[in-house]
């Protein structure tokens, strides 16, 4: 009885491995063994089942402790039914436990009692049923002569002396590729694994070497599973529990999907490591490219929390880099710029935006001049659900440039004074105005007497000079709303504001003549040289822009060619000759 126990108990524990549940009761119905799986599916049995112990003593001290006061008194009576239902029972049957559908077996065990399983539905190798004939406790408990394992989806084998096979169902027959369950008669298992593997594609080779490793390595011992691989990418898990004589019970699981989702599994997790690799590598080349960048650069999010602010941000906006580096909010950078009269040098409207918060929802730009006069230019790009990028870069020597050329753009290169055709322009606004206030100008057009001989005895560098002293004699003698052109070689244009009548407009152009004829000390020379000048007044000397110059021009020609030293005034007499109008 002792080795039969034994023997079952070696069987029970081989059952763990194919996730069915076992119970093994003697004549009398008392408990004999249990394995895991059966305290799996009904943890609630743990407390209350005792080796020896009668089936009715457990259901009633199990019972006892879950029935209500309401039920107590019907406690005996679910016993009797218990009991009996244990011992009619032999077709399988389903019921559900704990959320669990379970299938569960009655077989009689001779000379011992009998042995009740149970399995989960829906797990590998459950089936409908699991149809368990009546055994007896002889060799391997004659599993060779019965089908006790044929409808459960593992391999079972069973050995016997010399690790010899004695029985395989026929899952195991399938799992190894055999013609049928008398091909493993006279064998062990590491024939049958070299047989499984025969013809199989050389590429496998390696696997096939391992998995033959992997069994001589683990079948010198019991109990713990080890895996070994099939051809066709399988896998089975074997696990081996010893018989008190000896006798071997294996159970063989096909893991193939369990290893393909490890497989895949690592194959994420190779990837994962891959992409954090090469998005740490990213992160720092980004951060060595921010940090190398000629611009500034700032990104806000949507909580307005500074997230990254780069070396040269830092360095153009001397923002302490403590600060920055304790990812402010973006309303404390501000109040520390306001605090060190960072917005002293911009403009109210730019001031207005920046307490407002200084952050639109729409790309926007503009230049904020610093407290030390660089001039930085801000450019804002919102970032998709809330924050912004913005960057910084010195335009300062940028904006110089610009603004050189546009001052070359509308003077003159050689005398600074405004160019023709800015004179044109300011002339029409000037035309624009006056009529729009009723109010008169004057123009005045300069023309230098005997300048070429200049250029022509002296050269072109003195007459440059020359040229040069006569634009700054005029722009000190002019008013301050005057505006001084340049028309051309020796020709000036002088457009004087609220000349109101002839005698404010020839008092002023005596003073040009006047300071023009005075000497000049250019280089090694001493120059002196006269001027011609005509005067044309809005609105009785031309009502539009080009006919006030033109007769203001035509003025300068008739005071030329009378060789006058006074200005001659289109429209009005000769100064101090009463002669005819131009």
């Amino acid at each position: 009885m002792a080795e039969a126990v034994a023997m079952l108990r070696a069987l029970t524990e081989a059952l763990d491995g194919l996730g069915v549940a076992a119970c093994v009761f003697d004549q009398d119905d008392a408990s004999l063994l249990w394995n895991r799986s059966f305290l799996t599916l009904f943890p609630e049995h743990a407390p209350y089942i005792y080796v020896g112990e009668a089936y009715a003593s457990n259901l009633r001290r199990f019972y006892g402790g879950r029935l209500s006061e309401d039920e107590l008194p019907r406690l005996e009576r679910y016993v009797e039914e218990g009991v009996a239902r244990h011992r009619a029972q032999q077709r399988p049957f389903r019921f559900e436990h704990n959320g669990v559908q379970l299938t569960v077996s009655t077989a009689p065990l001779e000379g011992i009692g009998s042995i009740r399983m149970w399995r989960a539905e829906g797990l590998a190798g459950t089936t409908a049923s699991l149809p368990l004939l009546p055994v007896t406790t002889g060799e391997a408990m004659a599993l060779a002569d019965s089908a006790w394992f044929d409808h459960v989806a593992e391999g079972v084998m069973v050995t016997g002396a010399g690790r010899v096979i004695t029985w395989v169902n026929q899952a195991f027959v399938t799992m190894y590729g055999l013609s049928e369950r008398a091909a493993v008669s006279g064998l062990q298992f590491e024939d049958v694994y070299r047989l499984a593997w025969l013809g199989a594609a050389s590429s496998e080779q390696p696997l096939f070497e391992r998995g033959v490793a992997v069994l001589t390595e683990n079948l010198r011992f019991s109990g713990a599973p080890f895996e070994v691989p099939l051809p066709g990418a399988r896998w089975t898990r074997i696990t081996e529990q010893r018989g008190p004589e000896g006798q071997g019970f294996f159970a063989h699981i096909d893991i193939t999907m369990l290893k393909r989702q490890q497989q895949q599994l690592q194959l994420a997790e190779r990837r994962a490591r891959e992409s954090e690799a090469l998005l740490k590598q990213k992160s720092m080349l980004l951060e060595t490219t921010l940090d190398r960048m000629e611009q500034g650069l700032m990104m806000v999010n949507a909580d307005r929390v500074v997230e990254v602010c780069n070396r040269r941000a830092i360095e153009l906006l001397e923002l302490p880099r403590e600060l920055m580096a304790s990812r402010p909010s973006f309303n404390e950078v501000l109040a520390w710029q306001w605090a060190h009269d960072e917005f002293a040098q911009v403009p109210d409207d730019v001031q207005q935006f920046v307490r407002a918060g200084g952050i639109l929802d729409q790309p926007h730009s503009y230049d904020r001049r610093r407290p030390d006069g660089r001039v930085i230019e801000v450019q804002s790009v919102p970032i998709q659900g809330g924050g912004i990028v913005r960057t910084y870069e010195d335009v300062t020597e940028r904006r110089r440039n610009e603004e050189r050329i546009r001052h070359l753009a509308r003077h003159d290169g050689l005398t600074s004074l405004v160019n023709r055709s800015v004179f044109l322009e300011q002339l029409a606004d000037a035309v624009n105005d006056a009529r729009r206030r009723g109010s008169a100008f004057a123009v005045h057009f300069v023309d230098i007497d005997e300048f070429k001989p200049v250029n022509d005895r002296y050269g072109h560098a003195v007459g440059d000079k020359v040229l040069a002293l006569i634009a700054h004699r005029m722009r000190q003698v002019v008013g301050e709303g005057d505006v001084v052109a340049r028309m051309g070689g020796d020709e000036f244009a002088i457009l004087q504001a609220g000349a109101s009548d002839a005698e404010s407009a020839c008092a002023l152009a005596q003073r040009i003549l006047d300071t023009l004829r005075q000497p000049m000390q250019i280089e090694t020379f001493h120059l002196q040289l006269g001027a011609s000048l005509g005067v044309a007044l809005f609105p009785t000397g031309g009502d539009e822009a080009d006919l006030l110059l033109r007769n203001a021009d035509a003025a300068m020609y008739i005071a030329k060619a009378t060789g006058s030293t006074h200005p001659r005034i289109y429209g009005e007499p000769a100064v101090g000759t009463g002669a005819a109008a131009a």
